[in-house]
This record gives structure tokens, sequence and C-alpha cells, in this order.
């Protein structure tokens, strides 16, 4: 649904991408390992607490699972701009990324709360006390990974192009 994402405003300013660079940038590959680690991090730290607080397995992996998909979909709300927060992002103005997470929501709705999907998924119904845990890591995790956009937007090095003008290569080695 991110394709269907308006442009961001400034992105025409921004150097062009050496195309020597690799897909996968070591800031990039940082992002992975942080966003990784939260949504794991996170579904182990409930999965945790809700066995250690006397839910049966059954409950703590419908837990542990809705948070993922719930971190999934912050995070999914803040890919939309690799610099800024999500909440500066008009929440509203990519209709079909709001359907697709409407449409998700009700999917985890419907594997969480009905009978015939919690026998498929081996799943049951959790309380709003879980739901609460749920949202507040939800947003502990959105706030971290905007730290994150913040410090790297602060004090990463600025980006210069380093492509040069056609005919300006020396031969024999690359500057």
């Amino acid at each position: 649904m991110l394709t269907f994402e308006p442009k961001e405003a400034g992105s025409m300013q921004r150097p062009p991408r050496d195309p020597r660079e690799p897909l996968l940038t070591g800031a990039l590959v940082q992002r992975i390992l942080l966003v990784s680690v939260l949504l794991v991090g996170g579904a182990w730290w409930l999965f945790s607490w809700e066995l250690a607080a006397g839910a049966d397995l059954a409950e703590a992996r419908t837990a542990a699972v809705n948070l993922f998909v719930a971190i999934e979909l912050v995070y999914l709300f803040s890919c939309r701009s690799l610099t800024r927060p999500m909440w500066r992002l008009g929440p509203f103005s990519n209709r079909w990324l709001l359907t697709s997470v409407v449409t998700q929501a009700a999917g985890q709705l419907a594997i969480t709360y009905l009978p015939a999907c919690n026998g498929l998924f081996h799943t049951v119904p959790i309380g709003g006390d879980v739901w609460l845990r749920i949202v507040g890591i939800s947003v502990l995790a959105c706030l971290v990974i905007a730290l994150d956009k913040h410090l790297r937007a602060r004090h990463g090095r600025p980006r210069t192009p380093t492509l040069r003008p056609a005919g300006s290569e020396r031969r024999g080695a690359d500057v």
C-alpha cells in the first residue's frame, strides 16, 4: 500500500542515490535490526509477562501474535518517510494504506475472537488489559523508531552525491 503514498515534499531537492551504492545500506540494515529487536523483544516480553501473570499458553501466544502485528502496523505508518515521524505525515493522506490497516485489524480481531479462527490458529480471546499492554508497547516501539529517525537526521553525515558529470571519469581509478 506504500506504492500509493503521496510523494514526500523535497524529494527532488535531495541528491540522487549513487547507483553503485547497495540497496541495503548500513543505515537500512541497522533500521531492519532495530525493528526486528522491537518486534521479537516486545513479543517475547509480552508472552513472558502473560505467562507469569497466570495466562495459559494459548492466551500468551495470542497476545504475542497480536503485539507482533500491531508493531508491524505502526511500522507500516512509519515507513511512509525515512526521515520524518509518522505523526507529521497526515495520517489520512493515503486511503489505500488506511484500507489495508483496517482490513488487517479486522483479520486480527477475527483470529482472536471468532471460534472457528480460534480452532484453526490455536488462539483464544484476550481481555482489555492485554490490549492495553499491546497498545502501550506498540506506542513505545513507534517512539523508539521516531527517535532513531530523529537521531539519524540530526547526527548523520549529510548525504553528498558521488555522481560525476559525464566525461569526468578518470581512467584506472575509482575516485
